[in-house]
């Protein structure tokens, strides 16, 4: 007869990285946080269920959610007021192949005509 394994449970308590891990946010983060934990002996251990309770209740608040208008903003009316740019014709060339071309110490000049 063969033996069969369960799987473990979840462990419920997490280290500081893991659950900065599991709330998808930086360990510096997570300390600025006030976030409940578990101090045992020198280990702050942080219970998955506060964490759940914790990101709901930031959820509700203010800072938690972006408001629609912050999401969404309107656009503003932009008018050419009449003007349509002009285009084609002639334009001017660039003087940033030639400002490069000197610092490399190139000759800017024209080139000659190869009979």
């Amino acid at each position: 007869m063969e033996k069969v394994s369960l799987p473990l449970p979840e462990i419920r308590c997490l280290s500081k990285q893991e659950a900065a891990s599991y709330l998808g946010i930086g360990v510096t983060l997570l300390s600025e946080l006030d976030i409940p934990f578990v101090k045992l002996g020198r280990r702050c251990l942080y219970d998955r269920v506060d964490l759940d309770i914790w990101i709901e209740e930031y959820k509700q608040c203010e800072h938690g959610r972006a408001k629609k208008e912050a999401i969404w903003p309107k656009p503003k009316k932009v008018s050419t007021e009449g003007k349509i740019p002009a285009s084609g014709g002639l334009q001017q060339s660039s003087q940033t192949a030639k400002e490069y071309a000197k610092v490399l110490g190139l000759k800017t000049g024209k080139m000659p005509k190869h009979c």
